[in-house]
Order: structure tokens, then sequence, then C-alpha cells
């Protein structure tokens, strides 16, 4: 019954992108790089190369890099939020042709509820299809869509033959109701299911239902190098001391996006922890590698990057709903749950300073490369923040580890633990200048540990006080670098 109702609403992909016009709010679903519509935007960026002169206002759950790059690169994208997920996408927000509203995961819910960015004229969603009570079943993410559904004035479903129709069973979507009336997230371990597996939503929303048949395919790759190798390697050893007690287990683990962390996740394979659980924001191949093998116990995700080696796990994994579950945003990033479940959290970035304040966005400042998605509140929450990055880049013309940074997404007081691959400097219950000493020490590169001790030195003598710094100096590091192309002052 419910089908034939909704067959009133099948079109093409065209029809329904002909109903988004210029300057339109629109979201679109879609969660750490998957789950997000494919046909509607294409239509879209056709329109745009035919010479269409029109521009949408975008809304995510979070980061979706494919949708970033098809519509930015055809100059469709006036605004964005909450998140840059590809360098296409940067170029245009560093050079003030889209304006982008940056916030963190854990704030969408409330932002959403309030409008915040304005009222949404149209939703584009990706689903599997309908229930039999007609809530929708998303595909291999879930981010903030319950909110989403709710605020949007008109909805266009494209319903994907080609995701894996396992998906239906892994979701578990638990909606909050909102202040004053919010009760506290009865989830206490990662695989737990508190949810249900649909979303309702007004059916007098819709105005078109398309039908695609196209696969998903993560276009994040990840290769390893002996940098993020051995960076890794040092997180292992250091994790085997910490929690020696547990004999071989670990609390829950939540990783980020990008080399290090695939490393991470891959390298797990060869340690002695076992059944281990991750509560991520999302997880791919190598997550669901460890699952396959018995090495990972369970994954909470918000979204499920999709490839052929991921499809195959869906199809033959036995029981894999005890091990797989696919939530919400409000529960992925919830402080409550990060907190209660005391999670370990590695977090990367773009640069550290000497007493821990981390800057994961922003290049010298002023340059976006992505959003801060959750980093900086699962640091916040978590019972033990890691912060793992390369002690250099650019062939060593930067220093990673730097005076001060030049911009922070993620506090030093949320830091306990910094590693590089020159070491670890494990900084809780230390002052301020014993933690610069210690990350200076363990963790900065041969090429510039005696400048940046030179500078705690002058620092010290020159500001004093309990958090020493002398800004001019500081970002005079950025100044060299920009007039010699390297922070060495040897150099120079």
């Amino acid at each position: 019954m419910l089908q034939d109702t909704l067959l009133k609403y099948r079109t093409t992909a065209e029809d329904a992108s002909a109903l988004i016009t210029d300057s339109m709010h629109v979201a679109m679903s879609g969660y750490s790089g998957a789950g997000y519509p494919k046909a509607v935007v294409e239509s879209l960026r056709e329109r745009k190369i035919a010479g269409e002169d029109f521009g949408i206002n975008l809304t995510t759950g979070a980061n979706v890099p494919w949708v970033d790059e098809r519509l930015g690169s055809v100059g469709l994208l006036k605004k964005r939020a909450p998140m840059v997920a590809h360098k296409v996408l940067g170029t245009l927000v560093n050079k003030g042709e889209v304006h982008y509203v940056e916030q963190q995961m854990n704030r969408m819910p409330r932002l959403l509820r309030r409008n915040a960015f304005g009222p949404i004229d149209l939703l584009v969603v990706e689903a599997l299809g309908f229930d039999a009570q007609g809530n929708l079943i998303p595909t291999n993410s879930i981010g903030m869509l319950d909110y989403l559904m709710q605020a949007a004035d008109k909805i266009i479903i494209e319903i994907n033959r080609a995701q894996h129709e396992r998906l239906a069973s892994l979701h578990d979507i638990y909606i909050t109701q909102a202040p004053p009336f919010t009760q506290p997230i009865p989830l206490v371990k990662p695989n737990q299911r508190i949810g249900k597996r649909g979303i309702p939503f007004d059916h007098r929303k819709i105005v078109a239902i398309v039908e695609t048949d196209i696969p998903e395919i993560s276009t994040q790759v990840y290769k390893a190098t002996q940098v993020s190798s051995t960076i890794a390697q040092n997180l292992f050893n250091f994790l085997e001391v910490e929690y020696k007690d547990l004999k071989g287990f670990l609390p829950p683990v939540q990783t980020g996006f990008g080399t290090i962390s695939d490393s991470i996740t891959t390298g797990f394979q060869n340690t002695n922890f076992k059944d281990i659980q991750f509560f991520c924001g999302g997880v791919g191949e190598s997550a669901m590698t460890l699952l396959e093998s018995g090495k990972a116990l369970s994954l909470s995700t918000g979204g499920l990057g999709m490839n052929e080696k991921v499809a195959s796990i869906l199809s033959s994994f036995a029981h894999l709903e005890d091990s797989l579950v696919i939530r919400n945003g409000s529960v992925t990033n919830s402080s409550e749950i990060i907190n209660r479940l005391s999670l370990i959290a590695l977090n990367t970035g773009i640069e550290i300073d000497i007493y821990g304040n981390v800057n994961s966005s922003h290049i010298t400042g002023s340059r976006v490369v992505n959003g801060i998605g959750g980093g900086a509140n699962f640091a916040q929450n978590s019972g033990l923040s890691v912060v793992l990055i390369p002690s250099l880049s650019k062939g060593g013309a930067i220093s990673n580890i730097m005076p001060m940074v030049s911009h922070q997404d993620i506090n030093e007081h949320d830091v306990d633990v910094v590693i590089t691959e020159n070491g670890v400097a494990d900084v809780r219950g230390l002052d301020d200048v014993q933690r610069a000493e210690k990350i200076i020490s363990s963790c900065a590169s041969l090429e510039y540990k005696e400048s940046l001790s030179l500078y705690l030195q002058r620092a010290i003598q020159i500001s004093g006080g309990h958090h020493p710094q002398i800004p001019l100096e500081a970002f005079g590091w950025y100044k060299r670098l920009k007039e010699t192309g390297t922070m060495s002052e040897e150099k120079k």
C-alpha cells in the first residue's frame, strides 16, 4: 500500500534536480564520506556546465568529499556548512568565493534544531527504501538525517539499488528529545543497540523519488609511510604499558581519517591487543578487515566507507549485526557517550605547539584544508586523549611542532599524550613549562629541537609567567618560511 502511494513521486534525476533553484538552502545526506546522493548531484552539475546561472547553499551532516568536489568544481556552491572535505572546495573558500560555516559535529543537532543555518528549503537523501511503517531506511551513513528530515520543507529521495541490502539491518537510530525534555542516552557499550532501523518522517514533504543504481566507492585511499608506521608503533608501545593491567584488552578506540589513522587501524592487526572495539565517526576497509579477522570485536560508526572488500565482508560475515552498528550523529558525537565509554581518542593535526595546542584545519592559520569535525569533542571528553603527528613536513622545511600554533582547534588542556615518529610525550600531571620541555625533548625533530628549546628559554626569561610566550618571535617562524622557504634558522 505504501509503495503504491509513493509511486506518484517517481521521476528522473533531471526532473528532481529542476526543483532546486538559485540560492536555495539545500541539505544532503552524507556523513564521514558515505551515504550521499549521487544522481541528483550529477544532474545539478550538468545544469551548471550547460550554462544555467544558479548556485545553492549546502548543509550536510558532516564531511562529504565527493559532493564537495562535484559541486564545487563547477561553481555551484555559494555557502557550505559544516565541513570542508575536499581541496577543490577548500580552494574556493580560501579565495572568498564560498562562505564556509565551520562547526563541530557535536554541536550540529542543537544548531539544526534552532535553524541556525537558516530554513532548509529542500533535502536530498540517499536511501535503501522504506520499512513497513513508512520509515526511511538510510544506506551506509545516518549522520544528522533525523534532524534534516524534520527541518526540511521538501524532500527528494534517491533509492539506490546498488547499495548493499544488508546495510538495512545495521542501523541503530536513537532520536533524542529536545531540551528541556532531554534524557540520558542509554548506551553503555559500543555494539549495543538502543534505537530503530528507520527514520520516521512526514511523507507529505516528499516531492520526488529517484531510483538509481550507482555504486559508491570510497575515494579516501591512504598509503602508509615509514613515518606513519613508526608513529603507529610508538602508539602501540605506549598503550601496552598504559593498559598492561587489562592484559591485552583496551577501552574503545576512536580514530579519525588520514594516513596516520589508517596506519594505526591496519597496524592493530600485528599487535597483542585483542577484541578491539571502535567507536568512530567513520570506518572503512581497514577496520572492517580487523573485524573479519577477529582482531576487532565490534565497530560503531556514523558512516561506512564502501569498496569491493567492504561489500564482500557485508555479504559473508555471519552475525554482522552483533558487531557492526551504524549510528546517527547525535549519538556518535555525544559528549555523554564519549565520556561514559572512556574512549581512547586518537587525533591527528597539521601542527602542534610546544604546550600541546593543536591546529587541525588551517595552514598558517588562514587557509582552510578541512573542517574540525569531531576531533576536539573527542579529545575533551575521552578517557585518554592522544595527538599523533609527524614532526616534519615538506621535506623538513616545516616543523610541525611550533612555538605557537597559528590556529587552534584542540586545546592543550584536552591533550594527554603527544606522539611523533621520534617518541612519546606523556604530559599528564605536568605544568606548562614542563609540558613544553617534554614535548620538545621527546617529539621534536633533531633539526628543530635546539631552536625550540632556545625559544622556550628566551620566553621564560623575557616573558615569564605560567605559559611563557613571545608572540612576535613565535610567528616569526611562519615569516621565515614565507621568505626563505624553510623554518630552519640554519638555512635562512
